[in-house]
């Protein structure tokens, strides 16, 4: 079946956010080296719908849609997928996680910059500029997501994220100034990397996804240069990372991280 399947879709055009099959990107921040790849976006469309094809025809329900007939084309997988009634599988819901993340990783820079323009002028140079080139480099991440995943696998929760990550960056930053931004950074940055691990393991294993698994890996790995500057300002800065609050609230952060990914897998 799977070959079959293969063979009837040789050419995928889906309606996500216009963006060319290919696209060069550097690396925005200053304590990245490498070149970023230039990503195939037709190519990890066309990986998505056929692992979601894949899924599809091993569920339970899947010969409601006709996705065990060999006679399911390229046009029936195309609306199947895109039908807003459409079962959401492993990587629909991992993909969807991404998005919100990335969405609400850009709000925390945001809220930051709000904050710092409440507060002193002292010191907050730099951590403004930590803010511009991080805030840049999410922007970049969140386009490559919305090139690659249509608008009805969004969650429905973007809004929330929005106000949620502005929030996040907006108080602790506030209160605490540049230490609390970096100290909510580094906890963030720490989910985050272990999340994008977790998909790109299991998409190593399958070796069907070898586009998608590359755009995961530059992601993944500008995560975790943010998590290190964000480590690296505090201790250039002198911070007393003992302070009774650091590891209660990098906790908290991180819990309310893995609490925010899991709902915008399922909403």
């Amino acid at each position: 079946l799977h070959s079959m399947i293969s063979t009837r879709i040789l050419h995928v055009v889906l309606p996500f956010k216009k963006a060319p099959s290919k696209i060069w990107l550097g690396r925005l921040h200053s304590t990245s080296t490498a070149a970023a790849p230039s990503f195939d976006f037709e190519k990890i469309r066309n990986e998505i719908l056929h692992r979601w094809m894949t899924e599809e025809a091993l569920s339970p329900g899947g010969i409601q849609t006709r996705a065990r007939y060999c006679c399911f084309t390229y046009d029936d997988a195309k609306r199947s997928y895109l039908h807003a009634s459409a079962r959401w599988h492993w990587l629909d819901r991992e993909l969807s996680s991404n998005l919100a993340g990335e969405t609400g990783a850009t709000s925390i820079y945001r809220g930051a910059r709000a904050a710092f323009g409440l507060r002193p002028p002292q010191r907050a140079s730099g951590a403004e500029e930590f803010c511009r080139e991080h805030m840049a480099n999410e922007a970049v991440h969140l386009d490559l997501f919305r090139s690659v995943v249509p608008e009805g696998k969004h969650t429905r929760l973007l809004p929330v994220w929005r106000l949620a990550g502005w929030t996040l960056g907006f108080l602790p930053t506030l209160v605490g100034g540049p230490k609390a931004l970096y100290v909510t950074v580094e906890a963030v940055e720490t989910f985050v990397v272990e999340h994008f691990q977790e998909q790109i393991q299991e998409l190593e294993k399958e070796q069907k996804c070898s586009e998608l698994t590359r755009l995961l890996q530059y992601c993944c790995e500008d995560e975790a240069h943010h998590k290190e500057d964000a480590a690296r300002h505090l201790l250039e800065d002198g911070s007393d990372l003992d302070s009774w609050w650091v590891k209660p609230w990098a906790s908290i952060v991180r819990q309310g991280s893995i609490i925010a990914a899991d709902v915008a897998r399922n909403i």
